[in-house]
């Protein structure tokens, strides 16, 4: 269970790096991010469909590689041309990535309400402020393209920090545990429990 905890941090804190530099760059370098994420993206399909082609053209076998092939550098190339309209889709797919992270994090602050009396109110205010840069990601993100990258790069930034301030949440709350169970053991290594008689009549 302790490796599976450490495996989930691990990746937390990961995630967590990752959203707040790539929503730093988008926020910079709204065109720059724009073009080097199409032309990563359109290589990786003309590289893929120029392999298949040449795999295809030098054993002449199965037309359906060169098929794959061609349809593959074929949608490199249109992604390239027209990565703004590709992206308007990613866009769109990150708003709501940002507004279901929002409503998420948003019921989660109630939880940890009661135990994290002062946290919960930024954690609430940062929620409401994801799914509101969602909405707006997502309203129409084929119009003022560049200013929806920088707004999707804040909602980036802003789910980052959710998730750091969930992190030290969780930490605090599991250490808060482990010291009542901790001050609750006798020396014999058994927890004691308080317990009240419930009469059944």
């Amino acid at each position: 269970m302790r490796k599976v905890l450490a495996e989930i941090k691990k990746y937390s804190i990961i995630i967590i790096i990752v959203c707040a530099v790539l929503g730093a760059l988008l926020i910079a370098f709204p065109d720059r991010m724009l073009e080097y994420t199409s032309l990563f993206i359109g290589g990786a399909f003309i590289a893929c469909g120029v392999f298949a082609i040449i795999n295809y053209l030098i054993k002449r076998r199965f037309v359906f590689t060169l098929t794959l092939g061609i349809i593959a550098a074929l949608s490199g190339l249109i992604i390239c041309l027209a990565y703004k309209q590709i992206l308007s889709v990613i866009v769109f797919l990150m708003g709501i990535f940002l507004l279901v992270g929002g409503i998420i994090n948003l019921v989660n602050s109630f939880y940890v309400a009661a135990s994290m009396p002062h946290s919960w109110i930024i954690t609430t205010v940062l929620s409401v402020v994801s799914a509101a840069l969602g909405i707006v990601c997502m309203s129409n993100p084929f119009r003022a393209q560049n200013t929806l990258v920088q707004f999707l790069g804040i909602g980036l930034i802003v789910f980052a920090v959710l998730d750091l301030i969930a992190y030290i949440q969780i930490h605090e709350i599991a250490k808060k545990v482990k010291d009542k169970l901790s001050d609750n053991k006798g020396d014999d290594g058994t927890i004691e429990v308080d317990y009240r008689e419930v009469d059944d009549d």
